[in-house]
Order: C-alpha cells, then sequence, then structure tokens
C-alpha cells in the first residue's frame, strides 16, 4: 500500500507513467497547480505573495523525500516516473508573475527546455546532490532561470505584450 502512495505522488497521479514526454506531462500538472493556487490567491497583494511563496517552499520540501521514495520503488535513480519535481518547479517558473495565457506558456517551454538542456548549475545539481535532492533541486535551478528570462523578456517587451 506504501509503494502505491509513492507511486502515486511521485508520478502526480500516476502522469509519470505515460511512456513517452513524462516530464512534459509532469509540468502540465504543474500549471494545473499554479491556476488552480492563482484561483484562490491574489498574487498581486502581499498577503498573495507571502501565500504563494509559502505554498512553493512547502511542495518543494515535501517533494525531495517523496521523489527520495520514488528512487527506491522505482528501483531507479530520478526515474522518468517521478515527476513531481516537474510539477513543483512551475511554481518557481512563475514565481510571483501574473498568470497571463501568453506568459504561462513561454514560461511553460522556457522550463521544458531549460530542464532538458540543465545549464549549470542545474547539472550540478543533479549529478552531486543525493536521492531526492538531486531529482528535485536540478529542476528548482532550472525553474528560477526560466523565472529569470522570464522576468528578462517582461522588462524587454512589457506586461502589455502579454495581456
Amino acid at each position: 500500500m506504501k509503494n502505491f502512495f509513492v507511486k502515486f505522488f511521485a508520478s502526480c497521479g500516476f502522469v509519470g507513467h505515460i511512456p513517452f514526454a513524462s516530464g512534459t506531462f509532469g509540468t502540465m500538472v504543474g500549471v494545473l497547480m499554479v491556476y488552480v493556487t492563482g484561483y484562490f490567491i491574489d498574487i498581486n497583494t502581499l498577503n498573495g505573495k507571502t501565500v504563494y511563496a509559502v505554498i512553493t517552499l512547502l511542495f518543494i520540501a515535501v517533494s525531495i523525500p517523496i521523489s527520495t521514495a520514488g528512487e527506491i520503488v522505482y528501483k531507479k535513480k530520478d526515474s522518468s516516473k517521478i515527476v513531481i519535481d516537474e510539477a513543483v518547479s512551475f511554481f518557481v517558473t512563475m514565481f510571483w508573475l501574473p498568470l497571463y495565457p501568453k506568459l504561462v506558456i513561454l514560461g511553460f517551454l522556457l522550463n521544458r527546455v531549460l530542464d532538458i538542456v540543465k545549464i549549470p548549475p542545474a547539472r550540478n545539481c543533479q549529478n552531486r546532490l543525493p536521492a531526492g535532492y538531486g531529482v528535485v533541486l536540478d529542476d528548482i535551478v532550472s525553474a528560477v532561470q526560466s523565472n529569470i528570462l522570464l522576468r528578462l523578456i517582461i522588462f524587454l517587451t512589457g506586461y502589455s505584450f502579454f495581456t
């Protein structure tokens, strides 16, 4: 029974068991989670930003032991079936940014490309950190890079480009 729950959460409801592009589908779960969160909180207020930050940190903290357990259950380091890291990383990609559809799509694309390419220090996290820390934190670093790029694009084009 424990293995069922580990697989359920590590694979985001078995989305990670899709035999192709499981990371992409895991990120789509993250998009849905971010939209649901954005529905209930207003990130334009200080209170909303605080709640979003707490939710993001909690998801990251919970995803590390779940990913560690997932590696044990799946008997593979950073199994492609473990996609909780992709879902959680999207919270970081969109951290304190408005959820305009065009901006979310661009965030999704940047998140996926940077997660696949793993620009340092993301690759270092993946290779040097143990178990769930390596599984999750490489995606978080890539998501921070995505967030920075989104902010740069917004700075260069303006929010009106995305509304």
